[in-house]
This record gives C-alpha cells, structure tokens and sequence, in this order.
C-alpha cells in the first residue's frame, strides 16, 4: 500500500514539473492516473524548494521586482508551462464556445486564441504585481525571507488542495483517446478524500504556527480562493457538466493570483503594525 503511494507521488512529480526526475527512477506507467491524488503534496514541495532558493538566496541582495520575475519565469521553466496552457485553453474555450460540443473542440485546439492570450496576460500582470507588493511589505523585516517562503508555498499547496475537488467531484467529459494526456485520472476513493483533508488542515494550522507577524484576516485568505473555485465549479459543471485537465489547471492558476492578490492587500494594511 505504502510504496504504491510513494510511486504514484513519484508519478505526479514526474507528471507536473519539467524536471527529468524519470531519470531517477520511472514509475510505472499504471501509476500516472493517481497523480493527481497526490498533486496539492507534489506541487507543494516544488514550490518549496524553488521558493526557498528565491527568497533565501536572492530576495535579501535583490530589488523585489527582479526577484519576482525570477520566481514567476523559474517556475515556468520548472512546469513547463503546464498549468498555463490549461488557463489558456479555458478561456479560449468558455470565452469562445456557446454550447459543450464546441468549448471542447476549442480547448482541444493547440493553437490560442485572443481569450486565452489576454488570459494569460491578465494573469501574469497581475500575479507579478500582486507578488511583488506583498514581498516588499514584507522586505526589511526581521524573518521576512522565511514569511515569504511561507507564503508562497503554503498558496501553492492550498490552491491544488481546492483545485483537487474539480476532479474529485466532477465527471470527466472526454474520453481517454481525446484526452490531452491519453488517460482518465482514476476516481477518488474516501481514503482519498480523508488523506487530502487532513494534509491541508494541517498545512493550515502548521503556516497559523509558524507565520511571523501577526496580520489581520489571514482567514480571508484561505477563504478567498474558496469563492474562486466554487464559481469556476459552477461554470464548468453549467456548461459542460464536467470537467477536463485545462479546467484543472486554470482552477489552480485562478485560485494562486485570489490568494496572491488577497496577501497583497492584507499585507498593505498591516505591515505597518507590524
């Protein structure tokens, strides 16, 4: 039981980064369609460790916005893009498609549209500014490496945990021949469900513990992603009673930039309280 969780973790860190951790060792193939079980644990140690050589090797001697162009593009290189693509396609598709037929030939469409351009756009615009005003709130302060370090994974891990229940919950609308990745995740068991639940509950109060300052509404900023996603759940299950892997990762994409957005405005008001 142990070592097929372990090799389907493997497998959704293979899955969802760039790095040739296949050369490693190569889990076996059976293992790609629990990946996503294990996506909020896999996405969050690499965000962990690349938030790490950020903000405790280059946010201290750099300009904020360097470091956060170096966060956002090292990121991209890690995934891929991968999440990205998902965004893309999402709005190309529910931006430019009436009914279900059509959103899903659009999403299946390699090339990209001006929903998915603007999309993608927005997205970064407002992700390096948003990241950008709450790191240098947070800069000159006594710990603010580790806070940010925080900040940034412990979004990272929340915002998969949340994007987890499109899949979770959700039908998938195409079949494995049509799919994008040539498979179908395997559904969720309750083991599942509980194992997910508790890893987040516990990252949650683990951040509670180990944030530096006390800041006001932190609260919202676990809820705010909440409302994200429900909408964006409503919106799939209304208009293609389902969900595809785009769907997952313009969730996850959506879910990161509420948390980011939401941390820089907390992150303004009370620094100064700090």
């Amino acid at each position: 039981m142990l070592k097929n969780k372990l090799s389907h973790l493997w497998a959704a860190c293979c899955m969802f980064t760039r790095i040739p951790l296949w050369k490693i060792w190569s889990a076996p193939i059976d293992s790609y369609p629990y990946a996503v079980h294990h996506w909020m644990i896999a996405g969050g140690l690499v965000a962990a460790l690349w938030a790490a050589f950020v903000f405790f090797l280059i946010y201290p001697w750099f300009p904020e916005s360097i470091t956060v162009l170096v966060l956002i593009i090292g990121s991209l290189f890690i995934s891929g893009g991968f999440h990205e693509d998902g965004l893309a396609d999402f709005f190309d598709g529910f931006g430019g498609g009436m009914t279900k037929d059509r959103i899903l030939e659009i999403m299946k469409d390699s090339h990209i549209g001006t929903y998915g351009v603007l999309a993608l756009i927005c997205y970064f615009l407002t992700t390096f500014v948003s990241i950008g005003e709450w790191s240098s709130n947070f800069a000159g302060l006594y710990h603010s490496s580790f806070a940010c370090f925080l900040i940034y994974t412990v979004t990272a891990i929340w915002s998969r945990f949340l994007a987890s229940f499109v899949p979770a919950t959700l039908k998938y609308v195409r079949t494995s021949d049509a799919a994008k990745a040539k498979m179908v995740y395997a559904p969720w068991t309750k083991w599942d469900y509980l194992y997910m639940i508790v890893l987040a509950v516990f990252v949650l109060f683990v951040f509670m513990y180990l944030f530096p300052y006390n800041i006001d509404g932190l609260v919202l900023w676990f809820l705010m992603p909440v409302i994200v996603l429900l909408f964006l759940y409503r919106i799939m299950k209304k208009r293609i009673q389902g969900y595809t892997g785009d769907c997952c990762g313009a969730t996850v994409l959506l879910c990161e930039l509420s948390m980011n957005m939401t941390m820089a405005i907390l992150a303004y008001y009370h620094v100064t309280s700090l």
